[in-house]
């Protein structure tokens, strides 16, 4: 039996045009994951429609979908002392956003809860796909605008959150250091995987394109034991040891806080 204490809440996030029944392929092998009894998945939604369906209705920008998310963890989350945020795409940009927002209004101490960001194809260099036509047809959704190549909004978040989060190594109003990976899809066209490691130290690469990425079919899929992994170093505060397969492993019985994580070089 797993306590409140020792329980991990992870934060699904989806990408552009999408919805959180897109994380349903991760959910459901959690749910069956005896080694995984210890997390709860949480799914945050928000609106990302191509354009606005009624005239009196806009497309929210990455700021605005940033303060949703703060919203939602301290109300849905509030309950967990431990949290992963896993994003995909577009899902990405607004966690990096949550996370420099919090830092600019001096509230690094609230996020020590949160033991690990998980990024899958997220475009943080931006994207070139179909760029001609999203201009010509999406020019009125500001979402489109920050998937962008050299948009100066997601710059400034990356350098934030390389500098004051990935590189910090002590929790301060302005720094919080959480362990952030960043992992590619090896045939995805849409963000290249060059954009989704970017310049951040810790990244990986898993077999599949933009989509199927975060659609594992069984728990030996790479995607489900690369995210397995990194939620029970979450939930350990450590790097390792992590169950393998089928073994079932208790959580550990003590309670580690997360450890400082020193800089290292950045990797294009």
């Amino acid at each position: 039996m797993v306590s409140a204490a020792q329980r991990l809440g992870v934060v699904f996030v989806h990408g552009f045009l999408s919805e959180p029944a897109t994380w349903d392929p991760f959910v459901q092998l959690i749910g069956a994951d005896p080694d995984l009894a210890f997390v709860e998945p949480l799914a945050f939604a928000y609106a990302s429609p191509a354009l606005p369906r009624v005239a009196w209705r806009r497309v929210p920008e990455i700021d605005d979908i940033a303060e949703s998310l703060k919203v939602y963890l301290e109300t849905e989350a509030e309950r967990f002392d431990r949290l992963a945020l896993v994003a995909h795409s577009q899902g990405g940009l607004v966690v990096q956003r949550y996370l420099a927002r919090m830092l600019g209004n001096g509230r690094g101490t609230d996020l020590v809860r949160i033991r690990r960001v998980v990024l899958f194809a997220c475009p943080n260099n931006g994207s070139q796909f179909a760029l001609s036509l999203r201009r010509r047809w999406l020019w009125k959704n500001p979402q489109e605008r920050q998937l962008r190549p050299l948009d100066a909004v997601v710059t400034d978040t990356q350098r934030i959150v390389l500098n004051q989060v990935v590189h910090a190594l002590e929790v301060t109003g302005s720094t919080c250091p959480i362990p952030v990976t960043a992992l590619a899809g090896e045939s995805d066209g849409i963000v290249t995987p060059a954009s989704a490691r970017s310049v951040f130290p810790d990244i990986g690469g898993l077999p599949g394109d933009h989509f199927t990425i975060i659609r594992p079919d069984s728990v030996t899929h790479r995607s489900y034991t690369a995210l397995k992994r990194l939620l029970w170093e979450a939930r350990t505060g450590e790097d390792g040891p992590w169950p393998a397969l089928g073994e079932n492993a208790a959580p550990p019985e003590e309670e580690r806080a997360p450890r400082p994580r020193q800089p290292g070089p950045t990797q294009g």
